[in-house]
């Protein structure tokens, strides 16, 4: 199986995408186009407390109205609360197809981060390819910054974790983790 992966950015009050979520939505529709992916996954939680809708919904929607993708094509994950999430739950879903290649769509300032965490939590067994959508944040040092301090965190988060076991995983993102240990949002349960 053959799946892409199209990591959400951000969306408004009235669940309106933002220009990143859209130029990456943009990009996964041109992609899964080309008849080489089984299945389309969109990715994200209610993450607004003014929007009750969660932002893979949103993104699923989005490709609904700008594309001739079958429903039945897009899965929208809606437990993943950032990167790590994205790639820890996808992995939870897709655990027992037999995955051979995923290409994950996100921004360009993101591609190294979300290569090092796709792979490690997937533990190498599936061939990861990442594309970056264009944007001006790739030449912002802050953000370029914030890339590397969240990769730090992540590997510290989970140093020494058997990514082949499931229950290691979810005990280190909900213990360890603070957007799902419940110290910046609710704890998660597994």
């Amino acid at each position: 199986m053959n799946l892409l992966v199209v990591l959400a950015h951000l969306m408004s009050k009235s669940c309106e995408l933002g220009d990143e979520s859209v130029a990456r939505a943009d990009m996964a529709i041109k992609l899964f186009s080309s008849d080489q992916y089984d299945k389309l996954v969109t990715l994200g939680w209610d993450y607004r407390a003014d929007c009750d809708v969660p932002i893979a919904e949103v993104v699923s929607d989005y490709i609904f109205k700008n594309s001739d993708i079958d429903n039945s094509s897009v899965m929208a994950v809606r437990e993943s609360r950032d990167t790590v999430g994205d790639a820890i739950y996808c992995l939870d879903y897709f655990r027992s197809s037999k995955l051979k290649k995923m290409v994950v769509v996100t921004s360009d300032y993101h591609v190294e981060r979300t290569k090092f965490i796709f792979n490690r939590v997937f533990n190498n067994s599936v061939s990861i390819e990442v594309y970056g959508v264009e944007t001006v944040a790739n030449l912002d040092s802050e953000i370029l910054m914030h890339e590397q301090q969240s990769l730090d965190a992540f590997c510290q988060t989970f140093d020494g974790i058997d990514f082949s076991s499931r229950h290691e995983i979810f005990s280190a993102l909900s213990e360890k983790h603070p957007f799902y240990n419940g110290k910046i949002y609710p704890k998660i349960s597994y």
